[in-house]
C-alpha cells in the first residue's frame, strides 16, 4: 500500500492585477497559506511522499524571497519527501528560478525533477518523471517512459501538459496520449496544467489519470473579464484553466501494482471564490438576498461576484445599497453587478411621488426612455428614474 498527495499549479509569485494592492497582497498571500494547508493534510493523512505536478512558481523569474521561502517551506515543514515537477510556467530552462539559489542545491526531503528517468521513491515504487523544459513544445512528455514493469513494482508517471481528449487543442500545448497510462503500463499517471479536477478512466474504466485542481482558488466563475488579471501560459478563454472557485489536492492510495487507484480530493484553500446570480421581481425577492448574503459562514474569507438581473419598482431599488454595504463591508471581496436589473415604478409611485406637474412629465418621460434599445441611453435614463424618485421622496418628507 502506497498513499500520496498529488497537487499542481499552485502558481506562487502570481501577478494580481484586477483588485487594489493590498487585497492582490493578501491574495499572493494566501497562496503560501494553502501550502501550509498542504502540508498539514500531509500529516493529517499519513501520506508516504508529495507529488508536485508543475506550475510550482507562477513564473521563471520569480524573486529570490519568494523562491527561498518556497524552498524552506517544502524542504523544512514537510515530514515526507516532495517532488516538483517543472511546468510550462516555470519550465526548466537556464537562467530561470531553478538556476538559482537555494534550488541549486539538495535538499534533505525536496528533490526537484530536473530529468526523463526513473526515480525509486520508496522500496518497489518509482516515479517515471517528465519535466517541462520550454513553455510550449510539440512533443508528449510521456513518450520517454518504457512500458517495461517489474515483477510487483508500482509505477507512477507525473507530467505537466494537456490529455488529448479531443482534436481542438493546441498542437504545442504539450499534448499527453488519451491513454498514456495504459500504454505505459503506469498504475497511476499524475498530472498538472488543467485547473479543475478531473478524473479519466482508462479501456477498463478504472481512474487512473487525474488532474486535481489548484491548491487556491485564482478567479470567479464567469468570463475573462472577472479574472484575478492571470492569463494562463496554455492559451486564454479556454476552459480547462477555469477552477472551481475552491482550493484542492488529490489523496491517492494504491494498494499493490495493477490495483485501481483510490483518488480523494481534499480541501486546502484558505479562499473561496463564488459568482452567482439571482433574478429579482419584488421587494420580497431583494430581501432574501440581503439576508441570505448578511447571514453565510465566513465571510471574511470569501469573494462573492453577485449579478442581478430582473425588474423593481423605484422604492424597491433604492435597497440596493442595503446589500453593497453587507458586500463591501463583511466579505474579503463583494462585488454587485446589477447592470441586468431594471426600474420599473409603479403607477401609484409616479401618481403619488411626481404627480401630474412638471416632476411627473419628466418621469414619464425617463420612463420611455428606460426602454431604448441602447444599452447606454437605456440605463442612463433608469439611473435618472431612480434619482428622481428619491428626490421626490426626500421633498415629500
Amino acid at each position: 500500500m502506497i498513499s500520496f498527495l498529488h497537487c499542481a499549479d499552485l502558481h506562487l509569485g502570481m501577478r494580481i492585477t484586477r483588485f487594489d494592492p493590498l487585497t492582490a497582497n493578501k491574495l499572493r498571500e494566501a497562496r503560501f497559506d494553502a501550502l501550509e494547508n498542504v502540508l498539514k493534510a500531509v500529516r493529517e493523512q499519513a501520506v508516504d511522499f508529495v507529488l508536485v505536478a508543475g506550475d510550482l512558481f507562477d513564473d521563471l523569474t520569480q524573486e529570490f524571497l519568494i523562491a527561498q521561502r518556497t524552498y524552506k517551506i517544502l524542504d523544512e515543514a514537510s515530514s515526507v519527501p516532495v517532488f516538483v515537477l517543472p511546468g510550462n510556467h516555470d519550465p526548466l530552462m537556464s537562467g530561470g528560478v531553478w538556476d538559482r539559489p537555494p534550488w541549486t542545491q539538495p535538499g534533505k526531503r525536496l528533490q526537484l525533477l530536473r530529468e526523463a528517468k526513473p526515480v525509486e521513491v520508496m522500496p518497489g515504487v518509482r516515479l517515471f518523471p517528465c519535466p517541462v523544459l520550454r513553455k510550449t513544445s510539440m512533443n508528449d512528455p510521456t513518450a520517454w517512459i518504457a512500458a517495461e514493469r517489474g515483477s510487483d513494482e508500482m509505477r507512477i508517471g507525473v507530467a505537466h501538459g494537456s490529455l488529448r481528449i479531443r482534436e481542438d487543442l493546441p498542437a504545442d500545448d504539450h499534448l499527453i496520449a488519451r491513454h498514456a497510462v495504459t500504454d505505459k503500463q503506469l498504475d497511476y499517471l499524475a498530472l498538472g496544467h488543467w485547473h479543475g479536477r478531473r478524473y479519466f478512466p482508462d479501456p477498463d474504466n478504472v481512474e487512473r489519470t487525474a488532474y486535481p485542481g489548484v491548491h487556491e482558488p485564482m478567479r470567479f466563475q464567469g468570463g475573462n473579464d472577472v479574472q484575478t488579471g492571470w492569463v494562463p501560459a496554455g492559451g486564454a478563454n479556454r476552459e480547462e484553466f477555469l477552477d472551481s472557485g475552491k482550493g484542492e489536492v488529490l489523496r491517492v492510495r494504491i494498494r499493490s501494482a495493477g490495483d485501481a487507484p483510490e483518488i480523494t480530493p481534499l480541501d486546502v484553500g484558505r479562499h473561496v471564490w463564488k459568482e452567482e446570480q439571482r433574478d429579482l421581481s419584488s421587494e420580497e425577492d431583494l430581501v432574501r438576498v440581503i439576508q441570505d448574503v448578511a447571514n453565510r459562514d465566513k465571510r471574511e474569507l470569501s469573494l462573492l461576484r453577485l449579478r442581478l438581473t430582473g425588474f423593481l419598482d423605484a422604492a424597491t431599488m433604492l435597497r440596493l445599497t442595503e446589500l453593497r454595504e453587507i458586500l463591501q463591508n463583511r466579505y474579503f471581496v463583494g462585488e454587485l453587478d446589477d447592470a441586468g436589473l431594471h426600474i420599473r415604478p409603479s403607477e401609484d409611485e409616479v401618481k403619488s411621488l411626481a404627480g401630474q406637474g412638471v416632476l411627473g412629465r419628466v418621469l414619464a418621460r425617463l420612463q420611455a426612455e428606460s426602454g431604448a434599445t441602447d444599452e447606454a441611453a437605456r440605463k442612463l435614463a433608469e439611473r435618472a428614474v431612480l434619482l428622481l424618485h428619491q428626490l421626490a421622496r426626500e421633498v415629500q418628507g
